[in-house]
């Protein structure tokens, strides 16, 4: 009995390192690479029918357009909380409300 219930152990930790390692790389979810610390100017809101096409600070790829809506500086964390909504560009009629992203903990502000 002893013996297995080391062997289980040993699977629950090999577990968690394994899920621990999936979220570094990014194997777990591509939301934690979509919110970075790195910006480059975009354009969101660009379909017609739309909101007015508008320069923002994010990232595009193949599934779409992240932005930066605030920073502010946290002084519990010592660092700058950047946040990002999700340009959801599309729809019928051009346009479909943005939506909260995420956040993340970076060293300058936006």
């Amino acid at each position: 009995m002893n013996r297995n219930l080391k062997r289980w152990g040993a699977l629950g930790t090999a577990a968690v390192s394994l899920a621990g390692a999936m979220v570094v790389t990014g194997g777990a979810t591509a939301a934690h690479a979509d919110t970075r610390c790195s910006w480059s100017s975009i354009y969101i809101n660009d379909s017609p029918g739309g909101d007015p096409k508008t320069e923002a600070r994010g990232h595009s790829h193949n599934t779409g357009n992240h932005y930066v809506t605030d920073s502010i500086w946290s002084a519990y964390y010592k660092k700058h909380v950047w946040y990002w909504n999700a340009d959801n560009d599309g729809g019928s009629d051009g346009d479909t409300d943005d939506t909260y992203y995420g956040w993340i903990l970076c060293d300058t502000p936006v």
